[in-house]
């Protein structure tokens, strides 16, 4: 394969008559367990490359990255979707930032070290499922029209549950406000290669300004590799200082020379996708003919499963105890990631599992995604002020001082410096939550 960076790296690895008088210091040779891949884990030296300050090999593997994605420019980056996002959000210190409220710890988080000013606009929550819905372009537009300031949009797409917003729309509203669009397509980098032509059903996030896909999540990638795509015009000495605030200073290697790796391997194997999608929605098709509640929307992720069930939880337990395991169960839903590398027998075992088990139809919700509340101080004056530990019942009036976070999906209920109402004590009461962090 065409992978420069992998290839480069692979070679100073298998070369045995080198003397490695650098880090780190198993030397390639130390007996962890798993010593085949030892001797790739290696670091900047003269004859393997620099991430911050790539060169020849590295260089070469984002730009054919770039290619790939149809975008201007892509960063290799090994701190995951997390180092994605601050990297991005950079870009807006001390500006107002539009966030669907169905946003990541670490974006938020970020914005809260950047100074960034959130501005939320609410999910929409399927009160069927429970299930947390994208946001739709005209909630944008209506949030653009009234905080003229907004420098950016910040959306999650796809959702955990597998749900997309429809990117290509609000990209052209964030465009007519004079607004970035940044996505954080943690779980869709492979959205790319499973679709056909004008998918109305699969319509890939790329078109934004600035994505993050978190390659390992859905592409044969170790995990905390991602991509951090621009459609902007950056330097790439400028991303590397922002990325160096933030992350770590010792890259693994492994993991930035599996991107190149899983490039390379999407572009000579992309219709994997195509053919694991066909395989995923006929399967959805029958679970749906056996009774079971699938979740889907307009645009979305075809090679995810989520389905939903009053007793989510039994369910989970049965699969878990015969070794079938979910990516995330929380509320009524369970998810399943897919990717071509699952077998034929892993897909019908799972599928006739599930028949077997028959879950119940979910029991409707109360329709709420997040308690809406306000800001009484600067998240980051909440977060490293002087805090204190109550029961949730006692906090009603107080502010949050950490966030209140499940995981996964790790989306915050609560964010420092929002202010606990009563309905937000209940929200977090019901969802078996009994103590919060406060100032």
């Amino acid at each position: 394969m065409n992978a420069p960076f992998y290839n480069k790296i692979k070679q100073y690895a298998e070369d045995n008559s080198v003397r490695r008088f650098h880090m780190p210091g198993h030397k390639g040779k130390a007996d962890f367990g798993f010593d085949p891949i030892m001797k790739y884990d290696v670091t900047e030296v003269e004859r393997t490359d620099n991430l911050y300050f790539p060169q020849d090999a590295l260089a070469e593997a984002e730009k054919l990255a770039a290619k790939l994605f149809d975008v201007k420019t892509t960063v290799f980056c090994a701190g995951g979707a997390t180092l994605g996002n601050q990297t991005a959000l950079s870009f807006f210190q001390n500006k107002k930032v539009l966030f669907e409220r169905n946003i990541h710890i670490s974006a938020f988080n970020a914005a809260m070290l950047l100074n960034i000013e959130p501005v939320f606009v609410y999910n929409k929550t399927d009160k069927k499922t429970g299930v947390v819905l994208p946001i739709e372009a005209i909630e944008i537009e209506k949030a653009l029209n009234e905080n003229r300031d907004i420098a950016a949009v910040f959306l999650t797409s796809p959702n955990y549950y597998g749900l997309c917003a429809d990117c290509e729309e609000i990209k052209k509203i964030c465009t007519n406000h004079g607004a970035m669009l940044i996505v954080d397509n943690s779980h869709g980098a492979h959205l790319k290669f499973a679709g056909e032509g004008n998918d109305e059903t699969v319509k890939g996030n790329h078109c934004a300004d600035i994505i993050i896909d978190s390659a390992h999540k859905t592409l044969p990638v170790l995990t905390g590799g991602a991509f951090i795509h621009f459609n902007i015009d950056v330097k790439r000495e400028d991303v590397s200082a922002r990325m160096l605030a933030f992350g770590s200073t010792s890259p693994s290697f492994l993991i930035l020379s599996s991107l190149d790796y899983a490039r390379a391997w999407c572009e000579e194997n992309g219709d994997k996708f195509k053919s694991t999608r066909k395989k995923i929605e006929a399967m959805k098709q029958r679970l749906t003919e056996n009774g079971i509640t699938v979740v889907s929307s307009k645009i979305h992720d075809p090679l995810r499963l989520c389905i939903a069930a009053s007793n989510a939880d039994e369910i989970d337990g049965e699969l878990q105890k015969r070794n079938i395991m979910p990516e995330m169960c929380s509320g009524q839903c369970i998810v399943f990631m897919f990717s071509p590398f699952n077998s034929e027998e892993e897909l019908e075992l799972l599928e006739k599992t599930l028949i077997e088990l028959a879950p119940e139809a979910p029991i409707e919700t109360d329709g709420l995604s997040f308690p809406k509340t306000n800001f009484v101080c600067s998240p980051k004056d909440a977060y490293f002020g002087k805090t204190e530990e109550t029961d949730v019942k006692d906090s009603v009036g107080r502010t949050a001082a950490r966030s209140v976070i499940p995981y996964p999906p790790g989306v915050p209920i609560l964010f420092p410096g929002e202010q606990i109402t009563e309905q937000t004590a209940n929200y977090l009461i019901k969802r078996n939550t009994e103590k919060v962090k406060v100032i």
